[in-house]
């Protein structure tokens, strides 16, 4: 993790120093802060809560303590009730890094929401993008949350997708019964389905009425990717995963 850090602070800099038109004394001295990654994910049992903490760094030290303002972005689609958020982050003195403590309740979690942050610009201090939180149920008996992405092109009637588990039998797909038609009239939108299943093998299986493929489909389990696809695939593909 130290080393995407300094690789993130070093980016950072140099972005600073190439964007100076005086000195590299004045980059150097600028205070640049941001989140180290602009997305993550905090999972919370039904009818519990939990915490999670967030670094903030900065690209340099001074010796007294720096405060930063934090907001909740309107693009939020959470809950107030599902979320505390301090107002601010303070950088101590001699580092820069500060940390903040973010609680998470399962309030109108049954669907997954976002939780968007940022840090509010100054004279003093540059900021970075604004982070994205994504707040869920975890699945109960140590079930995987599985989300199914699809992004459709200008034909989604011509797709179909199903899951099959070791027995060959369908646990998810596009449409019950399964075939072609689920996504007419959402030509060029997207869509995420969350569900949540039992770790072991699956067959991802794919299909194009048409011949050509086109509309993309990626597949995460607690985050994680393990299944993506999208161009060309012609009639269709399957894929074994593991979750």
């Amino acid at each position: 993790m130290k080393k995407y850090i300094y690789l993130f602070l070093a980016s950072v800099a140099i972005i600073s120093f190439s964007s100076c038109k005086d000195s590299s004394l004045t980059a150097l001295d600028t205070s640049y802060a941001s989140f180290v990654s602009n997305s993550m994910d905090i999972g919370v049992l039904e009818g519990a809560e939990t915490s999670e903490e967030v670094s903030i760094y900065t690209t340099n030290i001074i010796s007294s303590d720096r405060t930063i303002t934090l907001n909740v972005v309107e693009s939020t689609t959470a809950d107030e009730g599902a979320y505390t958020v301090p107002t601010s982050v303070v950088i101590p003195g001699g580092t820069n890094v500060g940390t903040i403590t973010i609680g998470v309740k399962d309030v109108d979690l049954v669907e997954d929401k976002v939780l968007v942050l940022r840090l509010e610009a100054s004279e003093e201090t540059f900021t970075g993008e604004a982070l994205t939180i994504g707040l869920s149920q975890l699945c109960p008996d140590n079930g995987i949350k599985v989300k199914i992405n699809l992004t459709f092109d200008s034909y989604p009637e011509e797709f179909a997708w199903r899951i099959l588990d070791a027995d060959g039998t369908t646990v998810l797909a596009s449409a019950d019964p399964f075939g072609y038609g689920a996504y007419t009239g959402l030509a060029g939108t997207s869509l995420t389905i969350s569900e949540c299943l039992p770790s072991g093998d699956y067959t991802v299986q794919v299909y194009d009425s048409y011949g050509d493929g086109g509309n993309e489909v990626s597949i995460t389990a607690n985050g994680v990717s393990i299944f993506s696809i999208s161009g060309d695939y012609g009639d269709g593909t399957e894929e074994v995963i593991s979750i």
